[in-house]
């Protein structure tokens, strides 16, 4: 996996930082009516990006040591919102999604969304990264914002510290929330477990977590962001999970069968075993499960 912050003419790090909400949605969005906002277009769709237009490639690239594809140029952009308490490393995660580093984040304090192209499994998607999502800075009168977060996202990234359990319950509370406001829709949920190196004051364990994701039907991963440990491939799975969606399953698997290329023999005969066991027993059927919510990859 790459990082190639190489760009055309050097132009520099496409970001949006601290969107305003649109005068539309100042008094709130109305009761049933999901927001609207034509600089933040629905599931699919850019507002920003034009078939033929050649400026999108020479963003900075997130490349996971994937070949170029000809479906790059049909390339789409998708909202993803960070939820979560405060201090949990929801700003780190998205610094490091951003390319920013740690000794200059405080020149980038006010800026909340960042948009970034990544290129996973040979193909271009563009994010953008939603850091909007803060109880602590809000008046009682604002929290509508919170309730157009919950509806603006095309994903969702529910980020808990491995060390404040109170945190790994509103996580759970979050979930909750999201199957309430869009249970009709199959969007993709990933609910991380940050700071992963701080061992010693650990207090929710991995089993956990993954019994959780179980649960709320959604995905696990833990994460460091002091050790950029697993960042990259959390936004390379939510590309995933949203194609995994969006996309046929001719198209699915053959992006399938790449990714599992690069996968090596081990990863690859205790997934054999793993299903070859649960097609036979319910209860190991539901163990597999839990083994594969981490799985960023898959369903």
């Amino acid at each position: 996996m790459t990082l190639n912050t190489q760009r055309e003419g050097k132009e520099t790090l496409r970001r949006r930082a601290s969107t305003p909400i649109p005068s539309s949605h100042q008094q709130g969005p109305r009761e049933g009516e999901p927001p609207s906002d034509p600089r933040h277009p629905p599931l699919g769709q850019s507002a920003s990006y034009h078939p033929g237009d050649k400026s999108i490639h020479s963003r900075a690239h997130w490349s996971s040591d994937s070949e170029e594809s000809e479906s790059s140029a049909s390339e789409c952009l998708y909202r993803v919102v960070l939820l979560g308490d405060h201090a949990v490393g929801k700003s780190s995660l998205a610094n490091i999604f951003a390319g920013i580093q740690e000794k200059d984040a405080h020149k980038h304090l006010g800026e909340d969304t960042y948009e970034r192209t990544l290129t996973v499994d040979g193909e271009e998607t563009t994010l953008i990264v939603m850091d909007t999502w803060e109880t602590e800075k809000q008046e009682d009168d604002e929290k509508w914002v919170q309730d157009y977060c919950m509806q603006v996202g095309n994903a969702y990234v529910i980020v808990y510290s491995i060390t404040d359990r109170s945190s790994f319950e509103s996580a759970s509370e979050l979930r909750i929330q999201l199957r309430r406001i869009r249970q009709a829709e199959n969007i993709p949920i990933i609910l991380v477990g940050n700071k992963s190196d701080l061992v010693r004051c650990r207090e929710v364990a991995v089993e956990e977590g993954r019994a959780c994701a179980v649960v709320f039907d959604c995905k696990f991963i833990e994460t460091s962001a002091s050790l950029h440990h697993n960042v990259h491939e959390l936004f390379e799975g939510v590309v995933r999970q949203i194609r995994l969606r969006r996309d046929s399953k001719e198209t699915n698997e053959r992006r399938r069968s790449f990714y599992r290329r690069k996968e090596s023999f081990t990863k690859k005969a205790r997934r054999f075993l793993d299903r070859l066991v649960a097609k036979n027993n319910k209860k190991m059927a539901l163990k597999v499960r839990s083994k594969s919510c981490h799985d960023l990859a898959v369903l």
